[in-house]
């Protein structure tokens, strides 16, 4: 199935312990009728697929300086040009601590900048489908 959007695949290291690290799959999707948010997946097994929304703002912000609070938090690891990003995701089932490219997802992040710029991702929500989609609930 095609991704209506932009999508980055990539392999993460799934931080597992001090000593254990399991690479995984992992996916990033960006659509313009949702401008604020990052979906991010990965793959635990081939049946057990993680999902996550992540704001794009704290993406990007996590590219440079810690960013995020809450459950999704992202910070920058390693000497500058030879950067990680590490994402931390926290829910009543449990954490997640994902390691991968910050190359990668920094020139993924700019591509998205340029569908829709930062500053203007209010022109693209559609308010009357949205609260039609909340109302109908």
């Amino acid at each position: 199935m095609e991704f209506p959007g932009l999508e980055l695949r990539i392999r993460m290291s799934l931080v597992a312990g001090p000593d254990l690290r399991v690479f995984v799959p992992a996916r990033l999707y960006y659509k313009s009728t949702d401008p604020y948010a990052v979906q991010f997946s990965f793959d635990v097994t081939p049946d057990d697929v993680v999902r996550w929304m992540v704001a794009r703002e704290v993406l990007d912000q996590g590219l440079t300086a810690p960013a995020g609070i809450g459950d999704v938090k992202v910070t920058p690891i390693g000497p500058h040009w030879n950067r990680c990003l590490c994402i931390e995701l926290q829910s009543l089932d449990g954490n997640a601590r994902l390691e991968g490219p910050a190359a990668s997802v920094k020139a993924w992040l700019a591509k998205t900048f340029e569908v829709v710029p930062a500053g203007r991702e209010s022109e693209f929500v559609d308010i009357d489908t949205l609260l039609d989609e909340l109302l109908a609930h």
